[in-house]
């Protein structure tokens, strides 16, 4: 009769060798090693700092009671006589007015549509190309947070899109849709019994609905009055008391300057004259500046006055903003820094999997991290062929890594053609 611990210990063995059996096929097969796919990546070295806009505004006053509706989006370039913004006499008119206007334009779209009726195809391509450009219109008008212009050519897309139905005769007319626009304008127009004020520009420029109390003070020339201590003070007081009866402002020009106090260490390299690029808040878009004036605190700060060309309603909307200045940016292939090895010649590189091997492939580090290096993506080379009948032309260098190749990130005994299984 076996005893009780001859048993335990033979099946304590026997799991060991079954144990041992496992991680030999488990390392037998390379399944030790680690991967990671070369993917793209953009890594930005930037100073943050918050800014004062100097710009030469106008302030926009009416007085009235009732609802007021802006008809244009903040950074809209006005005319001198644009109606800005209506006074109704309760929010539900306001609304009503605004539906009856989108109706009538979408019927002036169905009539300038069916004057096509009867025509041939011979226009069906140009309408295409119109297609075409308000859908890539509208596309940029949004990316650009220009939303009154992306709803301005949203009926232009339709416009096209109607011709386009007309030409192909799939469609006799719209009719029947007017006349069911037609009826709403009038049911809507039968609950309106108040007047609406219309509130004019003024003058022309870009019109912006926030006011600070700020305007006339901080204007585009006045950069001997920013100094260290009153930028800060309109960075902690960014909004100080204002007219009641001031609605808005317009900006006169699209050029804005911007002040702020900035580490003189995070200004190396940077003089007056000199072009950078700057981000907005969380906007993910770059606008580029020239270094108006920069002057030395004395304490290792520096007041910097940047000067840009591009308004928009990103750069309306305060007086103060938090912005990036871009001292470099990285772009191409992450790696991670453990992954990085020699070869025999002394090239660094990494080692990736290709199909059961594993091969060697140089990288060319643009920037280092901690954890991650970005490497160069798409290296060329140039090579002369006499085929072609050009003295050389480039391709791209297979002896390099390449986006989406699988990195080995750890492993041992690693070498090139190594077969992992």
């Amino acid at each position: 009769m076996k005893s009780p611990w001859t048993t335990v210990v033979v099946a304590i063995l026997s799991l060991f060798v079954l144990l041992m059996a496992v991680g030999q096929i488990f390392f037998a097969h390379g399944e030790n090693y680690s991967t990671e796919v070369a993917y793209s990546y953009d890594h930005e070295v930037n100073v943050p700092f918050d800014g004062v806009y100097m710009r030469d505004e106008e302030l926009i006053y009416n007085t009235g009671t009732g609802v007021l509706s802006f008809e244009c989006v903040d950074g809209t370039k006005v005319g001198k006589s644009s109606v800005i913004a209506r006074r109704y006499k309760n929010e539900g008119e306001s609304v009503y007015l605004r539906q009856i206007e989108t109706l009538k334009k979408q019927i002036d779209v169905l009539t300038s549509a069916e004057r096509l009726i009867g025509t041939d195809s011979s226009q069906l391509e140009a309408i295409s190309v119109q297609i075409n450009e308000s859908h890539s219109d509208i596309i940029s008008a949004v990316l650009d947070c220009n939303y009154a212009e992306a709803n301005a050519k949203q009926n232009s897309l339709l416009e096209a899109m109607c011709k386009r139905e007309i030409t192909l005769k799939k469609s006799d007319g719209y009719d029947d849709k007017k006349l069911l626009l037609n009826n709403e304008v009038e049911r809507l127009q039968s609950l309106i019994s108040g007047t609406v004020q219309e509130v004019p520009a003024g003058n022309a420029g870009y019109f912006v609905s926030n006011v600070d109390g700020y305007e006339g003070e901080v204007g585009f020339s006045d950069v001997s009055k920013m100094t260290e201590d009153k930028i800060n003070e309109i960075v902690a007081n960014p909004k100080k008391s204002v007219d009641k009866n001031a609605i808005g402002k317009l900006i006169s020009d699209y050029h804005w300057r911007v002040a702020a106090v900035i580490d003189e260490e995070n200004l190396e390299g940077i003089s007056e004259g000199s072009e950078v690029d700057l981000r907005v808040g969380s906007d993910g878009r770059q606008f580029k500046a020239e270094v108006f004036s920069k002057e030395s605190c004395g304490n290792g700060k520096a007041v910097c006055v940047f000067e840009c060309d591009r308004l928009n309603s990103v750069v309306t909307g305060g007086r103060v903003a938090h912005f990036k200045l871009i001292i470099n940016s990285y772009g191409g292939l992450r790696v991670p820094r453990k992954a990085l090895r020699y070869n025999d010649k002394g090239e660094r590189g990494v080692f990736i999997e290709r199909g059961n091997n594993l091969i060697f492939k140089k990288v060319e580090v643009m920037f280092w991290s901690d954890d991650y290096v970005i490497c160069k993506q798409n290296v060329v080379k140039k090579r002369d062929d006499a085929s072609s009948g050009d003295d050389e032309y480039e391709e791209i260098d297979d002896d390099y890594l390449k986006l989406y190749d699988i990195i080995v990130t750890e492993g041992k005994d690693l070498y090139d053609g190594k077969f992992v299984g």
